[in-house]
C-alpha cells in the first residue's frame, strides 16, 4: 500500500513540475543566448531578427532596440514584445546574436514557438554563405528540433550546402535552381571543381537524382558542362533524406536531453519545497 501511495505522490509531483514549466513557458516572451566562451566579456550583446520570407528587418543592426539584457544566470535575454519589434504568430524569422567586437552567430530559424528557449553554440562552424574565406558560428536551440528550428540551410557562394533546415516554402529543387541561376558562375571560378563535380555534389546533398537534375538545368536555361551519362547520381536519390547538419566544420551538433531532465527535476523539487513550506506556516 505504501509503495502505491509513494508512486502516486511521485506522479503528482512530476505532473505538478510539468505544469509549472508549462505555465512559465506560456508566459515567457524572451529568447535567451548562452555566451560562447571564446566571446570573452563583451560590452554589449545584440539580437537581430528578420522575416525569412521577405528579408524585412524588425530593427536596424545593433541599435538600441536590439540590445540584450544580462541575466543573473549569465545568459543574455531579448524580449521582442517589450522592445515592440513586431513578432507575429505563425511567421518564421531568422535570428542572429552578435557582440560589440564583430562576432556573430549564423542565422537560426525561430518563431514565437521558441519563446523561453535558449540558443547555444558548440564547435559547429559553417562556411560563410557569401564569403567562402570566412566561417560563421552555428547556434542551436536547447529544446527544439534542429530540422525545424535550426541553422538556415543555404547553398554557399561556391556550391556547398550548409545548415540544418530549409526556409519555409523552400525545396531541394528550388534551392538547386536558385544556385544555378545566381551562384554557379562564382562556384565555377572559386570552388576548384569542374561543372560535373559542382552539379553532382550539390544534387547529391539536396537529394536530387540525375533525371531531375537534367530537367532543372533545362528549366533554368543555364549553360553548364554537365553530362547525365557521366553522372554518378542515381534517380533513387530523389527520395534520399537530406543530411541533418551538412557543411559543418568542427565536432558538429550535439543535442542533449540532459538540460531538459535537470530542469524537470529542479521544477519538481521546487513544487515539493513550496508545498512543505506552506504546511509549516499553516
Amino acid at each position: 500500500m505504501f509503495k502505491k501511495i509513494l508512486c502516486l505522490l511521485l506522479a503528482l509531483v512530476t505532473v505538478a513540475g510539468l505544469a509549472v514549466i508549462g505555465a512559465s513557458a506560456a508566459d515567457e516572451t524572451k529568447f535567451y543566448f548562452e555566451l560562447p566562451s571564446d566571446w570573452g566579456s563583451p560590452k554589449a550583446i545584440y539580437c537581430h531578427i528578420y522575416d525569412i520570407s521577405t528579408g524585412t528587418e524588425l530593427a536596424a543592426w545593433q541599435t538600441k532596440k536590439e540590445k540584450c539584457t544580462l541575466e543573473s544566470d549569465g545568459r543574455y535575454s531579448y524580449d521582442p514584445v517589450a522592445k515592440k519589434v513586431g513578432i507575429a504568430d505563425g511567421v518564421v524569422y531568422g535570428i542572429i546574436f552578435s557582440n560589440d567586437a564583430g562576432m556573430e552567430t549564423y542565422t537560426t530559424l525561430m518563431s514565437t514557438a521558441c519563446y523561453g528557449d535558449a540558443l547555444y553554440c558548440n564547435d559547429t562552424k559553417y562556411e560563410n554563405p557569401v564569403d567562402s574565406s570566412k566561417t560563421s558560428r552555428a547556434a542551436f536551440w536547447r529544446n527544439k528540433n534542429a530540422a525545424e528550428y535550426g541553422p538556415l540551410m543555404q547553398i554557399t557562394s561556391i556550391g556547398n550546402l550548409v545548415g540544418t533546415c530549409m526556409a519555409p516554402g523552400a525545396t531541394g529543387e528550388s534551392m538547386f535552381k536558385d544556385f544555378l541561376t545566381n551562384n554557379l558562375t562564382n562556384a565555377q571560378t572559386y570552388s576548384g571543381k569542374d561543372d560535373q563535380a559542382i552539379i553532382d555534389d550539390m544534387a547529391k546533398d539536396l537529394g536530387l537524382g540525375k533525371t531531375k537534375v537534367e530537367k532543372l538545368i533545362k528549366d533554368t536555361g543555364v549553360t553548364v558542362k554537365w553530362d547525365a551519362a557521366k553522372s554518378g547520381l542515381q534517380d533513387a536519390d530523389d527520395t534520399t533524406k537530406l543530411p541533418s547538419n551538412p557543411g559543418a566544420i568542427g565536432s558538429g551538433q550535439e543535442m542533449t536531453i540532459v538540460y531538459i531532465a535537470v530542469a524537470m527535476m529542479v521544477a519538481a523539487a521546487g513544487v515539493v519545497f513550496f508545498a512543505r513550506k506552506k504546511r509549516v506556516t499553516e
